[in-house]
Parts: structure tokens; sequence; C-alpha cells
């Protein structure tokens, strides 16, 4: 690519900058969560309670005139208690969608170049005769508050070792489910939440795997900033995301005891929901056993599928992950988990070493199309203009997102005004946005759209992922690698590398032992064999060789 043949690291830095700011998500709730482990964010709960008692435009009432509607709009508008007035019958029904106590605010305009479908042009997503779920509105629902609690996962921190993440959430939220499972990984920041359906509360038996997104305010984690400067291939490509595919293709593979997986998340999360539910149609793909349905619940309209026509690239050309050969020796040495992790990625391998050249995106599409896939968004968000989503986008009228009388956006909670339209196309991105929309039965009205797309940001994505990765591993090493925990292991293996000796065999070699006035970090160098599925040092070997012969 002429952008990167002249790229210079400069040049690289500004670009991941300018991808990392569109990948962002600001995660804040209308009573932020307390950290225990440290002073918490003083942010005003709402409107009323608080100094800014009135709303710049005063209130008003919303009327939307609606038509083309799902063919399940009065049921979810009657669940949520919306006042609607209907006319007409069959094609012809419209809707007058009436909303009480909303703030005069002007919405920024959207894309021209939206383009929205008629209704009976794309799959049924409501209807979905593969799924034996018999509302999917409500499952859908479901879902927006599920990725919003996968953020109240906490991780230990890059630099501490032995503690075990939690899960600080208001179960009460959806009381029908059960959290049977956390999944976090050290390296890429990855963090999500298996939530089973309780028997008895009257669906068909599932599992909701939320996946968080990135963290910038509240629980600040830089491994996520990291991560999405890769557009989510660290973690959907991590260990924990492999173990996670494990579980869920098991669940999804029990015809007794199991039930459909839903993959779901926003923003970041949104497309790491993207790669892992791939992935996990993929290796599913690759046994002829029966299986439960696999779902995608993307809340944003941002797509995977470029960042995932890489990933298989460079598989089939390395056999690894993209990730440093140092590290992947490290873990299969120390992490019990990784020699399961590395068995998925092998099947996964195999499966991509079969798509002929060429054909990848083809294949992706193909893959996608056994799965329920579809991601709701605004037109207004510019972060839904990013990658090629990998099923039916759904576009939510943009009035929706307008803030009732006591409601705060997420930008005057941040820094006290509103920001106008910028505030409100800012809104239309964050989980708050999206569940207040949903409270108000937007999946009752949301069209199928091809969102407008920006192909200029896929284009950066080879100088943003190197940059990347060469940030998580400077945080993986600075944090996790330096801690005593490794050290002991490190100690106790046949041979280790540190940044100051790369042959260490015996602790009192110069470099080979912890420092107490520095943070030196060690790796495993020989301790356990790399699966073949992990060796990614073959093409490095390989480019070596070729220098030495010119």
């Amino acid at each position: 690519m002429p952008l990167l043949a002249a790229a210079s690291l400069l040049s690289a830095l500004r670009v991941g900058s300018a991808l990392l700011l569109l990948l962002m998500s600001v995660q804040v709730r209308a009573q932020p969560l307390q950290d225990t482990g440290g002073k918490p964010m003083e942010l005003p709960v709402d409107r009323c309670s608080g100094p800014l008692s009135e709303s710049g435009g005063g209130l008003g009432q919303l009327t939307l005139s609606l038509s083309d509607l799902a063919p399940l709009a009065r049921d979810i508008l009657a669940h949520h208690g919306i006042r609607a007035t209907w006319s007409g019958s069959g094609r012809q029904l419209r809707l007058e969608l009436h909303l009480d106590g909303i703030q005069n605010l002007r919405l920024p305009e959207g894309s021209a170049a939206t383009l929205y479908l008629p209704r009976g042009s794309t799959p049924d997503v409501m209807r979905d005769r593969r799924s034996r779920l018999p509302q999917l509105w409500r499952l859908d629902d479901a879902t927006v508050v599920a990725a919003d609690m996968a953020y109240d996962i906490r991780l230990r921190g890059t630099d501490a070792a032995g503690a075990m993440p939690v899960l600080q959430t208001d179960l009460g939220q959806l009381p029908d489910y059960r959290p049977v499972k956390l999944y976090v990984d050290m390296f890429s920041g990855f963090a999500a939440v298996a939530l089973e359906r309780l028997p008895g509360s009257g669906s068909a038996p599932h599992r909701i795997y939320a996946i968080a997104g990135t963290h910038v305010f509240e629980h600040r984690d830089f491994r996520s900033w990291a991560s999405g400067l890769t557009f989510g291939r660290a973690q959907f490509t991590s260990t924990a995301a492999l173990e996670m595919i494990r579980d869920a293709a098991a669940y999804a593979r029990d015809m007794r005891g199991g039930g459909e997986v839903v993959l779901t998340g926003q923003s970041q999360g949104a497309l790491v929901a993207q790669g892992v539910g791939y992935m996990l149609q993929a290796y599913l793909d690759a046994s002829p056993a029966m299986h439960h349905l696999v779902q995608i619940v993307s809340w944003g309209g941002t797509g995977a599928q470029e960042v995932i026509q890489r990933m298989i690239a460079e598989a089939r050309e390395s056999g690894g992950r993209g990730i440093s050969p140092d590290l992947e020796r490290h873990w299969a040495a120390s992490e019990a988990e990784y020699g399961e992790a590395a068995a998925i990625w092998s099947v996964l391998l195999r499966q991509w070493r079969g798509i002929h050249p060429g054909d990848e995106a083809a294949s992706i599409r193909s893959t996608a199309s056994r799965m329920r896939v579809l991601g709701y968004f605004f037109e207004i968000d510019l972060f839904a203009r990013a990658g090629t989503f990998l099923g039916t986008a759904m576009a939510f009228p943009t009035e929706l997102i307008l803030p009732g009388g006591c409601d705060l956006t997420v930008l005057e909670t941040l820094i006290g005004t509103d920001g106008g339209r910028f505030g409100l196309r800012l809104e239309s991105h964050f989980l708050k946005g999206y569940r207040r929309a949903v409270s108000r039965g937007a999946t009752a009205v949301a069209r199928p759209a091809l969102p407008a797309k920006w192909p200029w940001v896929t284009d950066l994505l080879p100088a943003t992922e190197l940059l990347g990765m060469a940030w998580l591993k400077t945080l993986y090493l600075d944090g996790p690698a330096a801690t005593p925990e490794n050290w002991r292991r490190c100690l106790s293996a046949e041979r280790w590398i540190t940044r100051d000796n790369r042959f260490c065999r015996e602790a009192f070699w110069p470099g080979c032992m912890p420092d107490p006035a520095e943070a030196r970090w060690c790796l495993i160098r020989d301790a356990t064999a790399v699966p073949r599925s992990q060796q990614v040092d073959a093409p490095l070997d390989r480019s070596n060789q070729a220098k030495g012969q010119n």
C-alpha cells in the first residue's frame, strides 16, 4: 500500500490515534459504579436532582409518524408502555408514536449515503425460523443490558497477581439470567460474562456472552485502548476468547442440556462479538455434529469483515495469531488454558487453509449466513461508518436518542454541557443512548439499512495493528511479566529471557533476576514445546534465511 510504504513511525502514531478515537466508547451510567480500589468519580445523577435543574431547550412532546414496521411492532410497544396511534392495515399499516417530556434539542443530520432498504429485501431478523426463541425482540432487549453489564467486570490490574476477576453489577437488571462464568485476558484486556437463561423463565435455553468494549473514563484500562487500534483483533484472538469459543461450542452442541448462543457487545465490544461469533461458527462447521443456533446482536454498526480477512490471511501464512513468538512461548509454558486454546486455533487454521485465495470475503459472508447476525445503530453515529458489518444492520429513528426531562447526556455528565449537536452525535454511540431508545420501543421501528462507510478507516489497519500490538506488548512486559508471581515461574524454568539477557539459565547470571530498583520483566524461553498451531517463528526464520542468501 503506498500509504504504508512512505509511513514513518510518526505517521503510524497519527493514524493510530485517529482510529483509537473512532473506536473509544465511553461507558457512563446514571449511577456510576463505585470502584472499591480507589476514589469513585463524582458524577451528577440526573438533571432533576443536581444543579442542572433546567434543560437548555425546554420540554415538549415528540410525535413520530412511521411505516414499514416490524411484524411484532404492536407487541414491542405495548411491552414498553409506549403510546401509539395506529392506522391502515397490512403493508399500509402506519404508526404515530407519542413521547412526552422530551428535551427540545436540535438533532445532527445523518448521511445522505445511508441507504434504507425495504423490509422484505432483508432477512426477517425478528422471526428467524432457525431459532427456538419465540420472541427474539425480547432477547435483543436483554442483550443491550447484558452489553452494559459486561463493563462491570473488574480485571486485576496489569501489575497485580493472584486476584480473580469479579462482576460488580446489579444482577436485578436481568432477573431471568444468572452469570455462569467470567472470561478475562491479561494481555489484551478482553473481558466477557456468560449469562444463562434461568429454567422455567418462559424461554428456550440460551446463553448470552456479553463482551466489554473500551474503558475510557470509568475504570480506565489502556489494554482496551491498545486493542482498539487492532480493531478488536487482539481481543477476539486472545487465549480467553478461544476458551470462551470452546465453552460456547460445547453448550451449542449439547442438544439436550445446552441451547442457543448469543454474542453481544457495544463499540469495540461489538467488533469483538463479531470476531468471536465468526470464529465460533467456523469452529462448529469443522464438525458434522448438530448444534443450536449462534446469534450475534451488535450495538453499533461498526463492521469486522476487513479485520477478520486480515486475521485469516496472516494465519494462513504464519500459522499464528499475530502475537510475538516470545509471548507465545511464555504462555505455552505458564498458562494452564493455553493448550486447549491452541487446539481451538489449530482447528480454525485448518478451516481457513481450505479457503481458496481471493474467496476470503465470500467465505466470511457464507459462515455469517449460518448465524442470526444483526446490528442496531443510529444513522448519526460516526462510528457506524467503519468496516463492513457481517449481517443485517437495523437503524433506529434518530429522534429516539433525545433525552427525557431529567436525563443527562453522556457529555453533560462528564463536562457539564450538552455539547449541542455534537453531544447528541456522541450520545448515539453510547450504551446510555441505546438503552434509552430500547426502553422507548426502538426495536419495533428499526429499519434495515446500509450505513454510510468510510473506507479509509480500514485502510489504516496494517499500521494501527502494528502500533496496537506493540503497545499491548509494552503494557504486558511492564505489568504481568514483571510480577513476583511471574518471576517464580521464570526461575523454575530451564531457560528464560529478560530485557537485559536473552540466554538466562541461572539467576546469578547478569540481568537474570528481579531488580528491586526497576520493574524488570522475564519470559520463559524453554519449558514446554509450543504447539504447531502456534509456531509463529517459521515465517520469521524463512525471511531471515532469505536475507542471509542475498
